[in-house]
């Protein structure tokens, strides 16, 4: 179905660019693994939405020794499959990885889409290459049908409302929405933080699913397990992580 992202965004006329990107352009532009390769036959379409730049925008270039931010562009990759966690590894990497700009990157299929934006450092080897330091997602996020949380997330990507210091503000502002909204599908409080306090929650969700993963793996173990008491001490452990993740969300629906 067709998805207007521009009614999220609300990015000025004058940045729109909506311009169709070929598959041959990242063929002619860039040295591709076979698993870009494969994940770009698998793309039925990608568009450039916007760009925004201080002569379209007013907004200022921010620049030191680990991050430039000249442009932020923002685009979109249509996709036939489901979205799975893989599936979008893929797709970012193809993107982030080999164009240099910041991105604000929608994957989408038929159904919902998900919001990506990344950690983009200068290649202290190479000035013309980015290095990655992690990628930020949100949540999938339902075309079909919106709620409360979910109209807070549009409104937080709002271009009316972001941090227009300069370039850097402003997509730090866009990281800032998808981390609340990850924060919000954990507390069920969309709350609006500084950049310093969506780090801090950025971090403790990293550990909530690191611990998950942790409980999954004890929970297989304790299927296998034939000894009493090392089930119970196996379930005690996976309390004590249950925990854990308690006080985490107590950590994030703090104010």
């Amino acid at each position: 179905m067709s998805f207007s992202y521009n009614k999220i965004f609300k990015i000025p006329d004058r940045a729109i660019i909506n311009k169709k990107i070929s598959k041959a352009f990242f063929i002619r532009n860039f040295e591709l693994s076979s698993t870009d390769k494969k994940i770009l036959n698998e793309i039925i379409m990608m568009e450039w939405l916007a760009s925004i730049k201080p002569s379209n925008s007013n907004i200022a270039v921010f620049q030191n020794e680990l991050y430039i931010f000249e442009e932020i562009q923002v685009m979109t990759c249509t996709l036939s499959r489901n979205i799975s966690k893989v599936t979008i590894d893929k797709v970012t990497n193809l993107f982030q990885k080999h164009i240099p700009y910041p991105i604000v990157l929608v994957i989408e299929n038929a159904d919902e889409f998900v919001v990506n934006v990344c950690d983009k450092k200068i290649n202290q080897n190479d000035k013309s290459k980015r290095t990655i330091e992690v990628f930020i997602n949100s949540s999938n996020v339902s075309k079909l049908y919106k709620n409360e949380l979910v109209n807070a997330f549009f409104k937080a990507l709002n271009f009316a409302i972001l941090d227009k210091t300069n370039l850097e503000t402003t997509y730090k502002s866009y990281t800032s929405a998808i981390v609340q909204f990850q924060s919000a599908m954990v507390t069920g409080t969309f709350n609006k933080r500084s950049s310093v306090r969506t780090e801090e929650d950025l971090k403790h969700l990293e550990t909530i699913q690191r611990i998950e993963k942790e409980i999954i793996t004890l929970s297989n173990q304790i299927k296998k397990e034939t000894q009493l008491n090392t089930k119970v001490s196996l379930n005690i452990d996976i309390q004590r992580k249950r925990n854990e993740i308690e006080n985490i969300k107590n950590l994030l629906s703090t104010l």
